[in-house]
């Protein structure tokens, strides 16, 4: 089976999973991915290959006139180069692992004409809405009828798109976010002088203010919290200001590199996530599986869900900075518990590994293909 994958934004560690897809040695896979996203050597090996034509995104201030005019040509250019490619390619599944509703609600109809098409859906719905609720509903709506079948991470983020997109349960399989294996430390206790890491993308809904209310409302001077990643130019602000004011707390805005984040990950003896808006699964949530770490989250999106289903943390409700900081206490003063969270956190990888995570994507695609109408007739 060739298989056609579309993820503008991969990373060079996601390609471990594009590794364990072909399991036979007629089976391929092709990355479609932005020009100069990947920084590693290797881009191809048996049975998978990188495709590094998608025109990549301009950087610009956000929100700006120039940044909405790039966003647009690029968003355009990405469509007409993966069209190209399937066009000039033979595929026998097409997975669009990343969705953009500006383009995806007119165009993945014409995706789903040459091969059967899977989509991913990580976010029922934005993060940040950037037209009229009315219209983005509208445009959602169009984009998930597009695809017979639809790949989901968690059960919730199924029962959403049922619920309020009345899209056929039939068509929706709950593949578990993976975990890429990682270079981890596992500890046995915290450490003496912990440390708290918030990682990822600084938007607005992700709680950093509420965070940052939590941790100065923290008495024990032994403690630090890491702010890693970029985003919003105020929340990085808000989160450089709360470093000029507490010693305790460090900002390491900007990018963030593979190795740099597996350090930040081992020191770490906590990762928080105080999202205060989401609908979606978690991939900081995974990658502090894979370094065998504990974490603390509000109880929103998929989020509360699977760390109490996994048994990996504590879960908080959203928006309460006082909640929060009594958690974040009580999960660092409570040995045994921190113990068994992380224990937990670190067994889910084995399950959720990229092996694991090939299989039940295979078994999407051969479900896809034998169901589709491009499926030869007898």
């Amino acid at each position: 089976m060739k298989v056609y994958w579309y993820w503008p934004y991969i990373r060079d560690e996601l390609l471990a999973l594009a590794r364990a897809i072909p399991d036979t040695g007629d089976d391929e896979v092709v990355v479609h991915a932005m020009a100069g996203r990947l920084a590693g050597a290797d881009t191809s090996g048996p049975g998978w290959r990188v495709a590094a034509t998608l025109p990549a995104v301009a950087p610009r201030d956000e929100g700006s006139m120039r940044w909405a005019a790039s966003r647009a040509t690029t968003y355009l250019g990405q469509a007409r180069a993966r069209r190209t490619l399937l066009r000039d390619e033979p595929f026998d599944v097409a997975h669009v692992m990343f969705l953009n509703y500006f383009v995806d609600a007119f165009d993945l109809r014409a995706v789903g004409k040459r091969q059967p098409l899977v989509v991913s859906v990580h976010d029922v719905v934005p993060h940040q809405s950037r037209v009229p609720g009315t219209v983005e509903r509208a445009l959602l709506g169009r984009q998930y009828t597009a695809a017979n079948t639809i790949v989901v991470h968690h059960e919730s983020v199924r029962a959403r798109l049922v619920a309020e997109f009345a899209v056929d349960p039939a068509r929706v399989h709950n593949v578990p976010h993976w975990v890429i294996p990682a270079p981890a430390e596992p500890r046995a206790r915290p450490s003496a002088s912990p440390q708290i890491l918030f990682f990822g993308a600084l938007r607005r809904n992700k709680g950093v203010d509420v965070l940052l209310d939590a941790f100065a409302a923290l008495p024990d001077r032994d403690l630090r919290l890491v702010v890693a990643g970029r985003g919003a130019t105020d929340v990085e602000q808000e989160v450089r200001d709360a470093a000029a004011r507490d010693p305790r707390v460090v900002a390491e805005i900007g990018f963030v590199a593979e190795a740099r984040k597996h350090e930040l990950f081992r020191a770490s003896d906590l990762v928080v996530l105080p999202y205060t808006e989401f609908s979606s699964q978690s991939g900081v949530l995974h990658d502090a599986y894979a370094h065998h770490r504990p974490v603390v989250v509000t109880d929103v999106g998929a989020l509360g869900e699977s760390v109490r289903d996994d048994g990996s943390g504590w879960v908080v409700p959203a928006r309460d900075a006082e909640a929060l900081a009594e958690t974040l206490t009580t999960a660092l003063a409570n040995g045994e518990a921190w113990t068994r969270a992380a224990a937990h956190a670190g067994s889910v990888g084995l399950d959720r590994s990229p092996d694991a995570t090939a299989r039940r994507l295979r078994a999407v695609y051969a479900a896809a293909a034998a169901h589709s109408p491009h499926a030869p007739q007898t």
